[in-house]
């Protein structure tokens, strides 16, 4: 992981190095600003679990289709640097669906159910660094900016009045498994499951953007050299439940997209307008039990886990 980090620096410190020469900083020495962030977002997690690479188990969706947070963006600007810091935290209110799939005959999905999802808590921080510039013979006026970006999302979920539909052996009594919505399968209401959900990630990458007049419009690419994501589902039932702990490393899979516009009403307020999209396919890791939050042992299961975010923000911002 260290050499992921001094990786990503050596990156940025090159680019660094490229654009000064032909780069034309402002006038302006030292100067700072503050953003009021408005969040909406859709994300949707999946945690799987194989009892073989080729062979699904069970399957966790995690469909937060409005999340909605406040934060506050800080940074500060010298000459063509910018170094900037993020943090947000998700408002608590029903936000989608949970839908849990077992697999327990090869091929056939046996048991489903439904839950609705509630944000226990959730916070996404990053800390930031860009360089802008405008190479001399770029006769559009577009700025180019190398960016590195660390950044930490955490969230947990509760998932509630679960209702499902099972069709395996355990719940109908038969002799075989059934899928979920055959008519051998039984209906019942199931314990919730709760996520603990931690991604880690480095991003490197390029922005172009352009000022025409109080306008100023920007869109980049990054993505991530090495990401980490931690995630427990706790399954409730009689005494503290089930715990599952997930590990997954992914090295350049991550993607990030990113649009902003931005209208300056004077020389000290800013309104910014962002979309972004994020992108991380199937990632397979290891995968631990436990009965306690504090007891794990190592299975021979496979984890596999992979998200999609879309985010749009309002921002206000304020040059001190």
């Amino acid at each position: 992981m260290k050499k992921i980090f001094l990786a990503a620096f050596i990156f940025l410190g090159f680019s660094f190095f490229l654009t000064a020469q032909t780069a034309e900083p402002s006038k302006q020495k030292i100067s700072f600003y503050l953003e009021l962030n408005s969040s909406y977002k859709n994300q949707i997690f999946r945690d799987y679990l194989f009892d073989s690479p080729d062979l699904l188990n069970s399957r966790l969706d995690w469909d937060a289709d409005y999340l909605f947070s406040l934060g506050l963006t800080g940074g500060m600007k010298i000459k063509g640097l910018e170094l900037f810091v993020s943090t947000d935290f998700t408002l608590p209110f029903e936000c989608g669906h949970m839908y849990d799939s077992d697999w327990r005959t090869p091929g056939m999905k046996t048991n489903f159910s439904i839950s609705d999802l509630y944000p226990a808590f959730g916070n996404d921080s990053l800390i930031g660094i860009k360089y802008h510039f405008l190479p001399g013979k770029n006769q559009a006026g577009f700025f180019i900016t190398p960016t590195l970006i660390i950044s930490n999302s955490y969230i947990s979920y509760n998932a509630k009045n679960t209702i499902g539909w099972c069709g395996d052996v355990k719940h109908t009594g038969l002799t075989q498994n059934y899928p979920w919505d055959s008519e051998y399968a039984t209906k019942w209401r199931k314990y919730g499951i709760d996520l603990t959900n931690n991604i880690t990630s480095v991003f490197c990458g390029l922005e172009l953007s352009k000022k025409i007049r109080a306008f100023e419009a920007a869109g980049g690419l990054l993505l991530s050299p090495y990401t980490y994501i931690f995630s427990i589902d706790h399954h409730l039932n009689s005494g503290e439940g089930k715990y599952y702990l997930m590990i997954q490393e992914a090295f350049f899979s991550v993607l990030e997209l990113y649009l902003s516009t931005g209208y300056s009403i004077n020389k000290k307020n800013q309104i910014i307008l962002s979309a972004q999209y994020s992108f991380c396919p199937r990632i397979d890791g290891e995968m631990y039990f436990g009965y306690n939050a504090t007891n794990y042992e190592l299975t021979i299961d496979i984890s596999g886990f992979s998200f999609n975010k879309f985010t749009t923000t309002l921002s206000w911002r304020i040059s001190l």
